[in-house]
């Protein structure tokens, strides 16, 4: 019969072992993998799977839910939304330059429209004015 100790030493020997023989073929496999997916052949399978993928989504016919005649309405609507894209940043730079933020913009509009619906109707205040001090 063994002895425990020997016994015990030789089971952590066969652990050991395995232990280093599964790290040294997981390894392998990876690099064998890699390399089988990184060659010439696999790349340009990938792509021509991409490709035809691409295709047959593509091949789909999409009928509208709406008249072909409203198609031409989109296309200004798309028009439009992408004039006033390039045209915002350019008004915002005009804003903040010439009033330094859109809000004290904001405020010396408000200023312009106080001072034009002053200036637009004097005399409609002075009659008023003089009538409820005619009155007694």
């Amino acid at each position: 019969m063994i002895p425990p100790d020997s016994e015990i030493y030789e089971v952590e020997q066969r652990i050991a072992l395995r232990r280093s023989q599964l790290a040294r073929h997981t390894r392998e496999a990876g690099t064998r993998a890699m390399q089988g997916l990184a060659s010439p052949w696999a790349l340009g399978a990938a792509g021509l799977l991409g490709f035809l993928a691409a295709s047959a989504m593509a091949k789909r016919e999409q009928k509208p839910p709406h008249p072909e005649r409203r198609k031409e309405d989109h296309t200004k609507a798309a028009k439009a939304t992408g004039l006033a894209g390039m045209l915002i940043p350019v008004v915002m730079w005009v804003v903040r330059a010439q009033w330094g933020s859109p809000v004290a913009a904001a405020h010396a509009l408000l200023e312009k429209m106080k001072r034009g619906k002053a200036a637009a109707s004097p005399r409609g205040d002075a009659l008023r004015d003089t009538r409820r001090l005619a009155r007694p």
